[in-house]
C-alpha cells in the first residue's frame, strides 16, 4: 500500500488543504452574485432615469428673504461698521396632513422586474401667523413681496399631471425650481405675505411618479401621513414606523403621526445650513416596494455556509471510508466539492428566471441526484449511495430553513453544527486511528 492509503494524518492533511482551496471558487461565486446584483441595480437605475427614481417629498415650506446686518472686521468708521447680507428664513407649517394614494406596476428590463408607482398626493394644513419678531434681531429689511411657498421633490422627472396650490383660499400656480439655495429640486409659488395676525391655510395636490420607494418629510409641528397602495409586500422604513397599518392581498394602508418634539430642528429656521438640511432630510418616513423573492440577498447568505457544507460533506465521505473499508482518491473528493460549488451557480441562474424557491428546489434535486449517483459507484454500495443522497437532501433543506428564518439563523446554525459534531464523535469514538488504513493480518 502507498503512504496515501496507510497514513491517516496525510489523508486528513490533504483533505484539509482541499477544503481551503475550495475557498477560491466560493469567493468567485460570491463575486458572481455581486455582479448579477449590480446588473439588476443598474437596470433599476436605467428605468428610474426615464420614469422617476426613489422619491422624497418635502413641503410646503414658506421662504422669505430678509436683510441682516453683521459686524465688519477692521473698520473704524461708524458708517462702515456693518455688512448687510441677504439671507432666507424658512417657516415650517403648524399642521401638515398628507394623503397618498399609490398605484403600482412592474416593468421588465432584460430579465429583471422593477416596481414603479404613481402617487396622487394631497397635502392640507396651515401656517402660524408670520411676524417681524420671527426674524433675527439684526434684521434691517424683510422682503414680504418676495415670499415663496416651495415643495421639494428629489427627482423632478417624476412630477406629472395637474399640480394645484390653494393658499389662504386663493389658487396659485407652481413654477419650476425652488428659488432656494438649499433645496435645489422642486417647485415654488410666489405668495403675498404681510405681517399676518391669522393662520394661513393651504392645500396642495400633485402627482409623483417613482420607483422602489416613496418618503415624506414630517416638517409640520403636527404631521400626519396616510398612505394606501395596491402593493402587497411593503417595507415600512425611515425615522418612524406607522402608528396603524393593514396588509392584505389587495395591498396595504398605513398611517404615521409625529410632532416636532421628536425632531431636532425648529419651526422657524433663520439660516439653513448643511447640518440642519441633513437633519431634515433624514427625518422622513415612508415605504419601499419590496419584491418578495430577493434571491441575490438569499444567495449571498447561502454562500456563507458553503465552506461549512464542504467540510461536513468531506467528513461524511471520510466516515464512509472508515466504516466501509473503501478508500477514496483526493480527485474524487474534488469532484464532490465541485458539485457542491456548482449548486450555487445553478441556483443563481435558475432564480433569475423562475424565482428563488423553484430554483432552489431544482438545484437541490440536481446536485443531490448527481452526488448520490456518484457515491453509489465510488463507495461500491447502493445503500450507502442512497444514504449519501438523503444526507444532501436534508442538508440543503436545512439550509433553506436557515435562509427563510433570518432572525433564528445563528441559533439554528449553531445547533446544527453541534449535532453534526456530536454525531461524528459518537460514530468514531471506538475507531483506532493508528490502525486506520493498515493492512490486516490474515
Amino acid at each position: 500500500m502507498s503512504k496515501l492509503q496507510t497514513s491517516v494524518n496525510l489523508r486528513l492533511a490533504i483533505l484539509g488543504g482541499m477544503v481551503l482551496l475550495f475557498i477560491i471558487p466560493l469567493v468567485m461565486v460570491g463575486s458572481l452574485i455581486e455582479e448579477r446584483s449590480a446588473s439588476r441595480n443598474q437596470a433599476v437605475a436605467e428605468v428610474g432615469e426615464k420614469w422617476g427614481s426613489n422619491q422624497t417629498l418635502v413641503g410646503p415650506i414658506l421662504m422669505i428673504p430678509y436683510n441682516v446686518r453683521t459686524p465688519k472686521s477692521g473698520s473704524t468708521k461708524e458708517k462702515d461698521k456693518w455688512d448687510y447680507v441677504t439671507d432666507y428664513a424658512y417657516f415650517l407649517p403648524d399642521e401638515l396632513d398628507s394623503v397618498v394614494d399609490m398605484k403600482t406596476e412592474l416593468r421588465k428590463r432584460s430579465i429583471y422586474e422593477i416596481p414603479l408607482y404613481t402617487s396622487k398626493v394631497k397635502i392640507v394644513g396651515k401656517f402660524s401667523p408670520i411676524l417681524s419678531s420671527d426674524f433675527p434681531l439684526d434684521t434691517t429689511y424683510i422682503y414680504w413681496d418676495d415670499a415663496r411657498v416651495l415643495v421639494s421633490v428629489s427627482d423632478l422627472k417624476g412630477l406629472g399631471g395637474e399640480m394645484k396650490l390653494s393658499w389662504a383660499g386663493k389658487d396659485k400656480k407652481f413654477l419650476p425650481g425652488t428659488k432656494s439655495p438649499s433645496f435645489h429640486s422642486g417647485l415654488n409659488a410666489p405668495v403675498l405675505i404681510t405681517e399676518a395676525t391669522n393662520s394661513i391655510p393651504f392645500e396642495i395636490q400633485l402627482e409623483v411618479k417613482g420607483s422602489e420607494s416613496f418618503s415624506v418629510i414630517p416638517i409640520g409641528k403636527k404631521s400626519k401621513l396616510a398612505m394606501s397602495s395596491d402593493w402587497k409586500d411593503p417595507s415600512f422604513n425611515g425615522n418612524l414606523l406607522p402608528k396603524d397599518r393593514s396588509i392584505d392581498d389587495t395591498g396595504f394602508s398605513a398611517v404615521w403621526e409625529s410632532s416636532y418634539f421628536a425632531r431636532s430642528y425648529p419651526q422657524v429656521i433663520h439660516s439653513m445650513d448643511t447640518l440642519i438640511l441633513d437633519t431634515i432630510m433624514n427625518s422622513g418616513y415612508g415605504v419601499s416596494l419590496v419584491i418578495p423573492v430577493d434571491h441575490y440577498l438569499k444567495m449571498e447568505r447561502s454562500v456563507k455556509y458553503g465552506l461549512l457544507f464542504i467540510v461536513t460533506s468531506f467528513a461524511l465521505f471520510f466516515l464512509m471510508e472508515v466504516f466501509g473499508g473503501v478508500l477514496l482518491h483526493p480527485i474524487q473528493y474534488v469532484l464532490i466539492g465541485s458539485a457542491m460549488v456548482l449548486f450555487y451557480v445553478l441556483n443563481l441562474s435558475f432564480s433569475e428566471h423562475f424565482g428563488f424557491l423553484p430554483a432552489y428546489i431544482l438545484s437541490t434535486l440536481a446536485v443531490t441526484a448527481l452526488i448520490g449517483y456518484y457515491a453509489i459507484s465510488v463507495l461500491k454500495n447502493k445503500k450507502k449511495g442512497i444514504i449519501t443522497g438523503s444526507y444532501y437532501l436534508g442538508l440543503y433543506s436545512f439550509l433553506y430553513v436557515i435562509l427563510a428564518s433570518e432572525e433564528q439563523a445563528l441559533l439554528l446554525g449553531s445547533l446544527a453544527l453541534f449535532m453534526v459534531l456530536a454525531a461524528v464523535m459518537h460514530f468514531t469514538r471506538k475507531v483506532d486511528w493508528y490502525q486506520f488504513g493498515s493492512k490486516k493480518e490474515g
